[in-house]
């Protein structure tokens, strides 16, 4: 009994000993670091890019977020007279998955456009001004282009039946290198309209040259700045900006990439960045120089002569480590200062980027300025003439609290190819009480011949803003997003089914 009583005595003790061991053997065993991951770029899609990383790496990754300017980019409200109104991306379609989720999970209330007149404009006389009766807006419509005008709403929601395949790929963790290898994994049809006109595309379709010049024309000069010679699957993005059910976000787009921001847990830097290197240090890292937003960049001095200056600046530049970037900017050179350096391969970024000036006044408009009369101003007017000063001029309603208001004094906004000079804006208006300004790199200047270009530039380098080259839209760039954070995921954990989750199931 005794010697039975000291095993059992010895029992919690050995127990004891046994974990404790086992407890500090796995304390011992070397863990994987978290992932270091800067994004560079504060719009929509940066944004987008750091709350993906943070789904699929939770608590395994810190990431930095480098913005000097504004969250948002190229989302942006002004204020004018105490209400704040879009000066940027205005619209969603209600097909677009992740705007539509994301305004849903933190809360964001929609608002819809107010009913409003338009009339189409060769610069000389009206083709066509919508009136207050439906039927008779149709009928009008129906007289001039025929049954174009029934199968133009169509075309767009059949080529969205393939698009939409891109949100069950990613969910499953599909990502592509480059932004071919994306559009052909939805249809062979879209890589296709990348390579010909929306001309050609939509004259195959059996479209009139009639209806093509005057009604795509319209859409295209008021969502891009372009005309029908733009490739066709662009072409069919700004035919879907005239869906009748687009809607925006209360207070504005851009709180879409802010509440992006907020639930990523990044950190955001106030800071430009200036290059981007491979680390000649680490093997598989990068090295991110960044300065004040203030500061000149190296580049910009020497250009001037100014070699002390160069120096100089580059000595208050930081340098942080990262083991992924993912530049959330345009790389052409009219878009961007940044260098990236120290890499095996030399990258060029080819095309441009169009130009757009908006102006927005709040005023009371000279009707006759537009070839109307007093008591026929009209809400919208677009351009199908691309020789105009103008691509459009349209009645703005504030992003928050609109109530659709008709008042002589209103807020106006024109998008126009270049600055419109103050005494032609006194022409437009019989009086001005604000007028602000803004010039835009707004979105690529799109052809049938260029480069689509690849997200992957290197492995752990990435470029989210190639997918502009096949649509500039805030749901692309939230779809090359998700791209190319799954493809810094699989590249972390070494693995090209990291990210997958179960299928979306189908509805009976």
């Amino acid at each position: 009994m005794e010697g039975a009583s000291g095993v059992v005595t010895l029992l919690p003790l050995l127990l004891s000993l046994a974990t404790t061991s086992w407890a500090q053997l796995l304390h011992d065993i070397p863990t994987k670091p978290a992932a270091r991951i800067a994004v560079i770029g504060g719009g929509i899609g940066g944004t987008a890019a750091a709350y993906f990383l943070h789904d699929l790496f939770g608590d395994e990754v810190l990431i930095d977020l480098y913005e000097p300017d504004h969250i948002g980019g190229r989302l942006a409200t002004l204020s004018v007279a105490g209400q704040e109104y879009e000066a940027g991306g205005s619209v969603i379609h209600p097909a677009n998955q992740y705007m539509k989720n994301f305004a849903a999970q933190f809360g964001l209330s929609h608002t819809t456009p107010c009913s409003e007149s338009v009339g189409l404009f060769n610069g000389e006389d009206y083709v066509f001004t919508s009136s207050n009766i439906a039927l008779v807006d149709f009928a009008k419509l129906f007289l001039r282009y025929g049954w174009d005008v029934y199968r133009l709403q169509k075309v767009p929601a059949a080529v969205l039946q393939d698009f939409i395949k891109i949100y069950k790929l990613q969910h499953e963790g599909q990502a592509f290198k480059d932004v071919a290898s994306l559009l052909l994994a939805m249809s062979k049809e879209m890589l296709r309209m990348t390579q010909m006109s929306t001309t050609d595309w939509l004259m195959e379709q059996g479209f009139s040259p009639l209806t093509i010049s005057e009604l795509v024309m319209s859409a295209l000069q008021c969502n891009y700045g372009q005309t029908p010679e733009m490739h066709a699957f662009v072409g069919l993005i700004a035919l879907a900006g005239a869906d009748s059910n687009l809607w925006s976000v209360e207070g504005g787009n851009k709180r879409v990439a802010e509440e992006l921001l907020k639930h990523s847990r990044a950190s955001l830097l106030r800071r430009r960045v200036a290059q981007v290197a491979h680390s000649t240090s680490t093997p598989r890292k990068f090295m991110v120089w960044s300065h004040e937003p203030d500061e000149p960049v190296e580049a910009e001095a020497a250009a001037m002569g100014q070699k002390d200056a160069a120096q100089e600046t580059k000595e208050t530049w930081r340098e942080q480590e990262y083991d992924a970037v993912i530049l959330a900017t345009p790389l052409t050179q009219d878009s961007t200062k940044i260098q990236l350096v120290n890499f095996t391969q030399q990258f060029s970024f080819s095309g441009h980027y169009e130009p757009i000036e908006t102006t927005i006044v709040r005023g009371v408009v000279r009707p006759e300025s537009l070839m109307l009369n007093d008591d026929e101003m009209l809400d919208n007017i677009l351009v199908i003439n691309p020789r105009l000063m103008f691509n459009s001029f349209g009645r703005q309603q504030p992003v928050k609290g609109r109530k659709c208001d008709q008042e002589a004094v209103g807020v106006w906004k024109i998008f126009s190819p270049h600055k419109i000079p103050e005494d032609l804006l006194d022409i437009f208006f019989q009086r001005r009480e604000v007028t602000h300004a803004i010039s835009w790199l707004a979105y690529p200047h799109y052809s049938t011949n260029q480069t689509l270009g690849d997200f992957e530039l290197a492995p752990g380098l990435y470029h989210l803003n190639a997918i502009e080259w096949a649509g500039s839209a805030m749901e692309m760039s939230v779809i090359g997003a998700k791209n190319v954070a799954l493809l810094a995921y699989k590249q972390w954990k070494n693995d090209p089914d990291a990210g997958k989750k179960p299928p979306i199931k189908e509805e009976l």
